[in-house]
């Protein structure tokens, strides 16, 4: 059965850690600057920025709104999982998975959390311009950034773009295997089998595990400033 390209996708989601390292939960913090327009999304690939904010912390990060091709423009920082910031209308300090390109109710800059670890897989779906093959494992590969606030679910529509796969090492994603070796197995439904959407390799839109490549943690080279 064909593959489905969802809507969102929900991008790049965690999906553990590659085995030989001592694991490690946690996410690591970051800011974004009350002044930031980009819109950040859960999944999404981020950036480091080089603007700073009022807090002045040094550790802020900013959305990536054109995707990274064959070319590359740089590496990225991790993945985006989500931000906090005090509402005094709530009077709370309020959680959510997006950043819509500005500040709500408050103006100070925005807590936020990302995963940068260069050890941890990530699960996303492939585009439709063709279908990942098991010739493109331990490949590089570029995503295509197709953000749009959703004030439902907050989640990412990135996906992985098949047409840039290749050894290129700006490329920022390293493909490590395909989501059927890990989806469980079919289960027998009413005269017919159930089946999981991304586990059809044979066609378009189906769903591999990556890792960072061309990263801030693995790069030998400095952001441009």
């Amino acid at each position: 059965m064909a593959n489905t390209l969802t809507a969102p996708t929900g991008g790049f989601q965690e999906f553990g850690r590659q085995e030989g390292g001592s694991p490690t939960a946690g996410m690591t913090p970051a800011w974004i600057a009350s002044t930031d327009a980009s819109i950040i999304l859960r999944g999404d690939p981020i950036a480091t920025s080089s603007a700073g904010g009022t807090n002045l912390s040094g550790n802020y990060i900013t959305g990536i709104t054109s995707g990274i091709g064959s070319s590359g423009i740089g590496f990225i920082r991790g993945i985006f999982q989500g931000c906090e910031q005090f509402i005094p209308t709530a009077g709370r300090v309020v959680w959510s998975n997006s950043y819509n390109g500005a500040v709500t109710g408050s103006t100070g800059d925005v807590r936020c959390w990302i995963i940068d670890d260069p050890s941890r897989n990530f699960l996303v779906q492939g585009s439709t311009s063709a279908a990942f093959t098991s010739s493109f494992i331990g490949l590089n590969a570029g995503f295509g950034s197709y953000s749009s606030a959703n004030g439902t679910t907050g989640l990412s529509n990135a996906q992985l773009l098949s047409s840039t796969v290749g050894s290129t090492n700006t490329l920022p994603f390293r493909i490590v295997d395909f989501y059927s070796a890990y989806a469980p197995p079919a289960v027998p439904a009413v005269g017919t089998a159930a089946f999981i959407n991304g586990t059809d390799n044979t066609n378009v839109a189906n769903m591999v595990i990556v890792r960072l490549n061309n990263c801030d943690r693995l790069s030998l080279t400095a952001r441009s400033s």
